[in-house]
This record gives structure tokens, C-alpha cells and sequence, in this order.
């Protein structure tokens, strides 16, 4: 998995673009036009936090990416977001979560929002820093081993949720009678991965641009460590971890290319009978396509991978 829509598979590169400009791109419109003329009942919403649900437009309503609309709750409530995806954009992302059109988890968009919510939404948007600093004054008072992230306040003021990394399990239930009583309404605390906590907050990566899970990239997939060593990276921690102390989603980008170029080379630490005696394969380089071999009396001999098939890969 590569940079979307870059055809050099390096996440860190300047040609990346967002999923939603490269689904455009391939749909042969711009987003506009070819999200609102493709007729889909799913619509995909994005809230205060940067979570993003999926919403069945009951009302069939001519909505357009990035207007606010009132969303139905779980529970009967309703809550404020904005159009992330429509049309091809949301059927395809739909897809790719392996979710139906038809799914009873899915709930209804309700209407546009009135002057009246806007304004409440202001309104809630403001109260957040007072929210942050009442909760983190609690976490420092009852000791608990947990971090704050964000919060979130729905706008029929029937929840709210604070957002936070831990790494063991937290008794966070005085917290949340604290919390309840001061604010006056139902609290959930809600335990998020750090990699999920590096999307919220933000940041500049090694590379020195926008981390790729804040921006462009629509789903964390697991990143094994020999990633690294198939792609001949030093194994320091320092390096090879990203902002949420997890190993770098980059690693994945071009992986499936370097394992594709290493089926071509001997394994390390094989070995092969030379004029000198038994020589084993201690290096490759899959640019130059060259092999470094080491003899037993510490020589070293280095070969293109075209002369190494010639000399000891049997036809």
C-alpha cells in the first residue's frame, strides 16, 4: 500500500493525495460533480473529533461535502456533523469497511441544522477547554494512570465523551460521578489506541509533513516488525516509531515491492561454494542488485545478482 494515487509508493512523497481526490480522479470527475450526480442512500459524516460514521439519507436531502446536518443518535438523540463523503466516494469506502447499505447499525441523517444549532454547537465547541481542564485537574487528583486526549459534546446535551490512551485498564468510576456532577449530564469514557490518539491530535512525522493518519490515510493496518529488516532499515526504536510510539505505518507502504525484488536474491546467510571455499551471503543490496559474500577467512567478495545466478544458481 503506497501513497493514494501515487504511482511511487512512498508515503512520504509530494505527489500523495487524500482517498477522497484519488477516488475523484478515478471516476473521471471532479468531487462535486461526481459525488452528487451518483444516486447512493449512504452518506458518510464527520464529527468535532474527527470520528466519521456512516448515515442513511432517509430524508433524501441534496446534500454536498462539507455542509452540517443533524445526525440521529443512538438512544433517540440526535448530534451535528458534516458531509466527509457521498455518492462513489461513501460507496466505496462503505465497501471497504465490508458493510451493507442495509445494515440496522447504520442510522438516518435527520434534517439540516437551524441558526438555533449552529449556534448551540458554538456554544459546546467553547465549553471544551473548560471541559479539558476540569478532567485533567481529576485524573491528577485521584492518580489515575491515564491520558486525555479530547472530548466530545453532543448537541442535545444528552452525553459526553472524553476520550483517553491508557496502558493497563483504569477504575475510572469516581471520575466519572465527578465529572457528571459538575457538568450535569451523562458521562461515557471512551479508551482510544495511541495510534488512534496520533489521528486525533495531529503532528509532523519524521518525513516533515502532516502525519498520514491525520490526513490522507482512511484505516490503520497491522505493521509487522520484520518489515523493517526485509527492508534492510536499522532496528532502532528511536527511527522506526512514529508519533503514537507504534511502528510507523510507512513501513508498509513499500513493502510488498522490496519482498517482491527479494524473491530474486539468495536468503541471507545461505552459502555457496566459491574457488576459495565456502562463502556465505551476508548482504544484498536490491538497488544495484549486488551480493556481498563472506569467506571463512574473513574476505569478502561482492557480486551483481546476474553474475551470481551465472556462477551458482542451477538452469
Amino acid at each position: 500500500m503506497g501513497c493514494v494515487g501515487c504511482s511511487c509508493g512512498n508515503g512520504g512523497c509530494k505527489t500523495g493525495i487524500s482517498l477522497e481526490a484519488f477516488l475523484a480522479k478515478a471516476f473521471g470527475d471532479e468531487p462535486a460533480i461526481a459525488d452528487t450526480f451518483f444516486d447512493y442512500p449512504i452518506l458518510e459524516v464527520e464529527f468535532a473529533t474527527h470520528r466519521s460514521e456512516f448515515f442513511r439519507n432517509l430524508p433524501s436531502l441534496d446534500l454536498h461535502k462539507g455542509e452540517a446536518v443533524i445526525v440521529e443518535t443512538d438512544g433517540g438523540g440526535y448530534d451535528i456533523g458534516t458531509v466527509k463523503s457521498l455518492g462513489k466516494t461513501a460507496k466505496f469506502k462503505l465497501e471497504r469497511k465490508h458493510l451493507s447499505p442495509e445494515s440496522p447499525d447504520i442510522l438516518s441523517v435527520l434534517r439540516r441544522p437551524t441558526p438555533e444549532d449552529l449556534e448551540q454547537h458554538q456554544r459546546h465547541q467553547a465549553q471544551l477547554p473548560d471541559i479539558k481542564r476540569f478532567t485533567l485537574s481529576k485524573i491528577e487528583e485521584l492518580g489515575l494512570d491515564m491520558k486525555y486526549v479530547d472530548a466530545e459534546i453532543r448537541l442535545d446535551e444528552q452525553r459526553i465523551t472524553i476520550y483517553f490512551t491508557a496502558d493497563q485498564r483504569v477504575d475510572f468510576r469516581e471520575l466519572v460521578r465527578l465529572l457528571a456532577a459538575q457538568f450535569k449530564t451523562r458521562i461515557q469514557l471512551t479508551q482510544i489506541p495511541a495510534r488512534e490518539e496520533a489521528k486525533r491530535v495531529g503532528g509532523i512525522g519524521s518525513c516533515g509533513r502532516s502525519l498520514c493518519c491525520s490526513t490522507w490515510l482512511p484505516d490503520f493496518e497491522h505493521v509487522n516488525p520484520d518489515a523493517a529488516k526485509y527492508q534492510n532499515l536499522p532496528l532502532n526504536a528511536s527511527r522506526l516509531n512514529g508519533q503514537c510510539g507504534r511502528l510507523k505505518c510507512c513501513l508498509n507502504y513499500e513493502l510488498d515491492s522490496y519482498l517482491l525484488q527479494l524473491q530474486k536474491f539468495p536468503a541471507i546467510d545461505s552459502r555457496v561454494k566459491t574457488e576459495k571455499g565456502v562463502a556465505r551471503v551476508e548482504k544484498i543490496d536490491i538497488f544495484k542488485e549486488e551480493i556481498w559474500l563472506h569467506h571463512e577467512d574473513d574476505t569478502w567478495l561482492s557480486l551483481s545478482l546476474e553474475r551470481f545466478n551465472a556462477l551458482f544458481v542451477k538452469r
